[in-house]
């Protein structure tokens, strides 16, 4: 998705879908679908928790990813 955000050393293995604003903690192994605005993190990867989702599509409308 966009505005991914991906940590040093992941890992991310073939047909896994990365959801829109994910964050991809450092040396994470991703192993399955990652939903949108999820925070993941370890070996397998497992969601930490969720960013605030008002705060994120506001600073996309204000074009702060670009």
């Amino acid at each position: 998705g966009d505005c991914v955000w991906f940590g040093n050393r992941v890992i991310v293995t073939g047909n896994v879908t990365i959801g829109e604003g994910a964050i991809i903690a450092a040396g994470a192994v991703v192993c399955k679908d990652v939903p949108p605005l999820a925070i993941v993190g370890g070996n397998p990867a497992k969601v930490i928790k969720y960013r605030d989702k008002e705060h994120y599509y506001r600073l996309k409308a204000e074009g702060s990813f670009n």
